[in-house]
């Protein structure tokens, strides 16, 4: 083989290569929302996890940022090289058509329970619960005496002898706990996918743009339709919501002035006869006093 052969071949692209590169110019092509995220720190058995949650709904891949770069500007989309030109760290890539809003609420909420690492905080109370342990009485003993659990010895092994909370919510995991609750399978941290940006429909959305306060959204909403409802019913605006009160509110207006004006009618004719009665009362004892 001549070495004008052998450069050539060296130089020919990788199979896997470019059927990376076809599959992620398909998802480019065919979603109008492509999100990133941070891979560093984040475990293989947790990405799973979220592939599962993201079933039917979007679309997870873990691709090199040139490929995906390169992918971008073939495809005409040159606009989504802003998504990674700024991050040197690897990044996972989603690929949706839900909006990146409700893509960033579906990973927040379904973030998953993981072993907690020492030093990081429990993210919910961690309860180690009355149970057999499957540990034999050993060394162990004392990691347990130290962090004030009981413990019984029953059938040459080790039982929690009740519910023991061993860490609060925001607390810090100690080492010591970290490697008993790791021993013992109990979860203390929830772990997750957290979007870092976002293009949706050619516009880009930082991390930032796309925080949303739900309850704070519900409490504005909440207060923008009360206001909408009042106003609705003080102008007389008809909706299948405010009828009912714009004509109450009218019943009572029109009952206020037939009284004012003497108006007489069956709803309203025992109130004026009181009315009269009471104004007749009052003048005779003026009369009288005067």
């Amino acid at each position: 083989m001549s070495l004008k052969a052998v450069v050539k071949r060296e130089r020919r692209i990788p199979r896997w290569k470019l059927e990376e590169a076809e599959e992620l110019s398909k998802l480019i092509s065919n979603h109008r929302v492509i999100a990133i995220f941070r891979l560093t720190g984040l475990r293989a058995n947790l990405l799973h996890e979220v592939r599962k949650i993201l079933r039917g709904a979007a679309i997870l891949r873990v691709a090199k940022r040139n490929l995906f770069k390169k992918t971008a500007e073939k495809v005409g989309k040159p606009e989504l090289v802003k998504l990674v030109e700024d991050i040197k760290e690897p990044v996972g890539l989603i690929f949706s058509n839900i909006s990146a809003f409700r893509l960033k609420i579906i990973l927040d909420k379904n973030r998953i329970p993981m072993h907690a690492k020492a030093g990081e905080k429990a993210d919910f109370d961690v309860v180690i619960p009355e149970m057999n342990t499957g540990l034999p009485p050993g060394p162990v003993l004392s990691d347990f005496a130290k962090l004030h659990i009981p413990t019984r010895i029953e059938g040459g092994q080790i039982w929690i002898a009740k519910d023991t909370v061993v860490a609060r919510k925001g607390e810090e995991i100690s080492p010591a706990l970290a490697a008993l609750l790791a021993r013992l399978d109990i979860r203390a941290v929830l772990k997750g996918v957290s979007v870092e940006r976002a293009f949706e429909d050619g516009v880009l959305l930082t991390k930032e743009q796309l925080e949303i306060d739900l309850e704070k959204i519900k409490e504005d909403l909440a207060a923008a339709h009360g206001q909408a409802f009042t106003l609705a019913t003080e102008i007389g605006y008809i909706t299948k919501e405010t009828i009912i009160p714009v004509l109450l509110r009218a019943y009572a207006q029109a009952r206020t002035l037939a009284l004012e004006a003497a108006i007489p009618s069956k709803e309203i004719i025992g109130d004026l006869l009181l009315k009269a009665e009471t104004l007749a009362r009052i003048l005779k004892e003026a009369a009288k006093i005067s």
